[in-house]
């Protein structure tokens, strides 16, 4: 397990019935979703690749797009990724950008022939290909009049005995144990009353705050992560006839995702008594999934190919780790700052826990024009709100899977790509538009992008190039309980994306 030999480890149960942040409908969506990822071709015709077949890529649309392929191919693909993110927060706007590059895509398959059969021809494939790419960078900035972190931890305190508290124990020892026995709110609170960011009212038994909200705070938030969504497919396909073929897929998913969570508040009234207030998180969740995928595609005619797919719901295993730290500037009695912080020496697990994310049917036409051209389309439903959380711990998680089926929806997507041919040179152009699997579209809009793109033959291998551009609006909420302002998110991602592929 990573970061055990540098720190202790505790392992949050959450006997309190509260689920820790990683556990949540965001968590949902952000697995559920794919990005258009995959070889230089597939992107730049938008993806539409479910009655095609022939491309690498194509094995992880439609199993039986393996079965297209003439000749033994393989191929691989690197990416350049660009992602600028615009915030407005309170009416203050910022943005950031970041860039990544990887080796995005990875494949081959094998065809074996038989003229005598009328299972003429089975193939053999394996696909692996970045699904979601997380590396990008958000930062907010703005005044906030009505709530500060201060909020976010007498939420957590609220309903909780001020003598679960032991305050003359070790604070690792003390973090540890209430994380242990009562849960992760309890933990907050403790972190809360450690630094004085909020104290407790011996006379009214009640916890209070001493920043003074009403002169305003200024407040920057960071959300910044990085990671990779992986799939790798295994593939076979066969062909009846020279006009149906029949494909099945094994999918493995791999998820290794980082997030840093940082949230700073300045007191702009200088008669208040906080000052400054700084909590950080740092969260690590991996593991692993499966789904299965059935596909078929059908000759009508020289002409016209009819594709359909299914994909079961992808099961994962995740694991969390997260530390985090909190640092508080106060105004004492005699008008001095001071400083108070913690920041336990502790890993905190959670899990392994279950998660059920989307399925998917696919419905698919393409039309040839020979060797000139082609126009292809792809249309299909994700199922979002069949998705759901199992965690092994003392835990009800009815009341989180009720929130993630009011909040998600089923969502429809299109994808529709055409190319165009001149010899050994290709020209290729794709769109394509996938609803939001939110219900509330404010929590976040539709998913929507364009892409170009070219290639080239050259004897047994070819080269494509790819550029893709999407766009995506999206409210981030800053936390769940307490400082629950969100920010409002104009999020642009451009891709370019490189292939070689070689026939043997």
């Amino acid at each position: 397990m990573r970061k055990i030999k540098l720190f202790k480890l505790i392992f949050s149960f959450l006997l309190t019935g509260i689920v820790a942040p990683a556990q949540s409908v965001g968590e949902i969506a952000r697995y559920g979703y794919e990005q258009l990822q995959g070889s230089a071709r597939y992107q730049a015709m938008g993806g539409a690749f479910g009655a095609l077949g022939g491309d690498l890529s194509s094995i992880s649309n439609n199993p039986a797009g393996s079965i297209v392929f003439a000749f033994n191919e393989a191929g691989a693909t690197i990416g350049v990724q660009s992602i600028s993110t615009d915030s407005n927060y309170l009416n203050g706007l910022t943005n950031v950008e970041k860039s990544s590059f990887d080796i995005s895509q990875a494949g081959f398959v094998l065809v074996l022939t038989n003229p005598s059969s009328k299972w003429d021809k089975i193939a053999f494939g394996f696909n692996t290909q970045t699904i979601n790419n997380f590396d990008k960078n958000l930062f907010a900035r703005g005044t906030n009049y009505n709530r500060g972190l201060e909020d976010y931890f007498l939420e957590n305190a609220s309903g909780i005995s001020y003598d679960t508290f032991d305050f003359s124990n070790n604070a690792d020892d003390e973090y540890s144990f209430l994380g242990n026995r009562f849960g992760y709110a309890t933990q907050q609170a403790y972190m809360g009353l450690y630094t004085n960011t909020i104290n407790h009212d011996d006379e009214n038994s009640i916890y209070i705050a001493d920043g003074l909200v009403g002169g305003g705070i200024d407040q920057i938030h960071e959300n910044n992560t990085s990671g990779r969504q992986q799939l790798y497919s295994l593939n076979f396909s066969a062909r009846y006839l020279q006009k149906l073929s029949i494909g099945f897929n094994i999918n493995i998913y791999e998820i290794d995702y980082a997030e840093y969570k940082a949230t700073s508040d300045k007191y702009l009234d200088t008669t208040s008594r906080l000052d400054q207030v700084d909590l950080q998180r740092d969260l690590n969740t991996f593991g692993e999934g499966v789904s299965f995928q059935f596909g078929a595609i059908f000759k009508t005619t020289d002409m016209l190919r009819l594709g359909a797919s299914y994909t079961s719901p992808t099961y994962y295993e995740l694991e969390d780790e997260y530390t985090e730290g909190l640092e508080t500037y106060y105004i004492d009695s005699t008008d001095a700052i001071q400083r108070d912080a913690i920041y336990p020496n502790i890993v905190n697990l959670n899990g392994p826990y279950k998660i059920k994310t989307a399925g998917k049917i696919q419905g698919s036409a393409a039309v040839v024009f020979g060797k000139t051209g082609l126009i292809s389309l792809d249309y299909g439903k994700k199922t979002y709100s069949s998705s759901s959380v199992t965690l092994p711990y003392a835990v009800d998680t009815n009341a989180l899977n009720s929130e993630i089926n009011e909040a998600l929806d089923d969502a429809n997507y299109l994808r529709i790509g055409g190319e165009g041919r001149i010899g050994d040179l290709s020209l290729r152009a794709g769109y394509w538009h996938e609803n939001s699997p939110y219900k509330n579209k404010a929590v976040m809009g539709d998913f929507s992008g364009f892409s170009l793109g070219m290639g080239i033959r050259f004897g047994s291998g070819s080269l494509d190039l790819a550029y893709t551009k999407n766009t995506q609006k999206y409210q981030q909420q800053l936390y769940y309980i307490g400082l629950t302002d969100s920010a409002s998110i104009n999020e642009s991602t451009g891709q370019l994306a490189i292939t070689y592929n070689v026939r043997f």
